[in-house]
């Protein structure tokens, strides 16, 4: 039975020493794109290897491989005898899986309501205060004298600015600023940042969640910066970030700036090399490996 400890061992590797030197490397800000996938990839498979180590485990007895294991489990819960055949430690095994599961899912669950109730009552707050700007459908301009830059996606999407943007941005920075923000709409990053936000939650005391959350927040603001600078200068855009600065965004909403800034201008203003297509594909391929270990080893003989 060599899978469980296999398991356990991959969760332990996916859940420290993988994100930190993820989170200490150089080569994501030349490949945003494909190292958020991998950080994906890591965060699901960490969970997966934890949550299939004590399946795996507690299951064995009962059938030659997890799924066969699992599928008498039900059977002898359906018979009203769950734990027949199941030693204390196997039963303690399973009830841990079935407790991070729930964690883990129901925080994500309720993370994701939580952000809906936010997103919608903000965007009731600044339908009913903002004012519409008719050079891009679906702004609005608060007035306030703050400089601050946002977009609230969703079916009914907002991009929000402030009187203080307008007056502190000129023109192109203006530009560069609303392609950013559509962006972030267009490639649903709200949806990207969701599960990192969720992990924190569930499991605050973890470092790799700390690492994941802030790793991930700047990656997906270096995706629209990349995207944004497609159409708009990029000296423009990387001035608009450094004068908005380290504005937030309102919870449920993602801005211009706030997440890595001089990270974003550095590399906007002193772009590198463009990245290899080898760097992208190693990552995509490093996420899909990732994956695809912990499904394996749910699906080989435990015996």
């Amino acid at each position: 039975m060599i899978a469980a400890p296999l398991l356990l061992l991959l969760a332990v590797v996916l859940a420290e020493p993988v994100p930190r030197l993820l989170a200490g490397a150089r080569w994501p800000a030349r490949a945003p794109r494909a190292a958020v996938v991998l950080w994906q990839a890591d965060g699901l498979a960490a969970g997966l290897a934890a949550i299939g180590a004590g399946l795996v485990y507690g299951v064995a007895p009962l059938g030659g491989s997890p799924p066969a294991g699992l599928r008498a489990l039900v059977a002898q819960a359906v018979a009203g005898r769950p734990w027949h055949g199941l030693s204390g430690n196997r039963v303690a095994a399973l009830l841990a899986a079935a407790a991070l599961a729930g964690r883990l899912l129901g925080v994500l669950a309720l993370s994701a309501l939580r952000t809906v109730r936010e997103r919608g009552r903000l965007r009731a707050l600044v339908d009913l205060v903002g004012t519409p700007w008719p050079a891009l459908p679906g702004a609005l301009v608060l007035d306030h004298p703050g400089a601050v830059a946002y977009c609230l996606p969703g079916l009914r999407s907002r991009v929000v600015l402030s009187a203080g943007a307008l007056e502190l941005l000129d023109a192109g920075e203006l530009a560069a600023v609303l392609a950013h923000e559509r962006a972030h709409l267009t490639e649903r990053h709200d949806l990207v940042v969701l599960p990192f936000l969720a992990w924190g939650a569930a499991l605050p005391f973890l470092p790799a969640a700390r690492r994941a959350q802030a790793a991930v927040a700047g990656l997906v603001e270096m995706v629209a910066d990349d995207r944004a600078r497609t159409v708009a200068d990029p000296a423009s855009l990387a001035a608009a970030i450094a004068r908005l600065g380290c504005a937030g965004a309102p919870a449920g909403a993602l801005g211009t700036a706030g997440a890595a800034v001089l990270a974003r201008v550095d590399r906007l203003l002193q772009p590198a090399p463009p990245a290899c297509r080898w760097l992208p594909a190693t990552a995509y391929l490093g996420a899909l490996l990732v994956l695809a270990l912990p499904t394996a080893l749910l699906l080989v003989p435990v015996r």
